[in-house]
């Protein structure tokens, strides 16, 4: 029989290394490694057929525990792969992944390494835990019934920088009175903070942020959304 691998980022697609197999569990395992694939393109075949995958999961009674199992299945090590799981949830989900995905967005983040200088684990959990938060909203625009969950985040409440992702996920819901209702009245700033789209976005032309970007997730190399610094001690090139 031949050896079937695991796929793993590499650049905008995903290479194959030996090891644990998770996509092999069952058909829709298989068509969600498939999509974990395409969305790591950013070319409009990968697009589109991340679109048809996403397609033929949504007729899958078993997509959500399929997805839901991989998550937990994941080494903690590998955002991106949790990332890619999370936003394939977004995408294809129903009300029945609520309550797995408050509790990824509540869970405990680990504590800051200062003395690190880089980027560490707590860094990549906090993508993570906003691509829960995300994922939520996505799931609550198509089942309205499940904009309550997004409120149960806010009413934790989470790390503060999750907080804020769980607040503008829920006024982008239409439920920011009721926001206002949960949190303490030292954090109401927090109602005034809103995502921009991508017209109000202007970059220098010199920047060269023009190329299509697609919807890649996060690189390796960049775990944070603050902007990239050198480590301490890092020596210059």
């Amino acid at each position: 029989m031949a050896h079937q691998e695991q796929p793993r980022h590499r650049g905008d697609s995903l290479e194959v290394i030996s090891g644990d197999r998770p996509f092999d569990l069952s058909a829709t395992a298989w068509l969600i490694g498939q999509g974990v694939r395409y969305l790591n393109t950013s070319d409009k075949e990968g697009e589109l057929a991340y679109k048809r995958v996403g397609e033929l999961l949504r007729d899958k009674k078993d997509a959500v525990e399929t997805l839901v199992g991989l998550i937990r299945r994941v080494p903690s090590a590998d955002v991106l792969l949790r990332w890619s799981l999370l936003y394939m949830l977004g995408d294809t989900g129903n009300p029945t992944a609520a309550a797995f995905l408050v509790d990824c967005s509540i869970e405990r983040l680990p504590e800051e390494q200062k003395d690190r200088g880089c980027e560490g684990p707590r860094d990549g959990e906090i993508l993570v835990r906003t691509m829960a938060v995300e994922a939520l909203q996505r799931i609550a625009t198509r089942h309205p019934n499940v904009a309550e969950h997004v409120l149960k985040v806010v009413s934790k409440p989470p790390a503060r920088s999750i907080l804020i992702e769980a607040v503008k996920a829920a006024t982008a819901l239409g439920l920011k009175d009721k926001v206002a209702e949960i949190l303490p009245k030292d954090d109401h700033w927090i109602l005034d903070i809103r995502r921009a789209r991508a017209d109000e976005l202007h970059a220098e032309p010199e920047r060269g942020d023009a190329a299509a970007h697609g919807f890649a997730p996060p690189k390796r190399a960049s775990l944070s959304t603050s902007p990239n610094t050198k480590c301490q001690g890092e020596q210059e090139g």
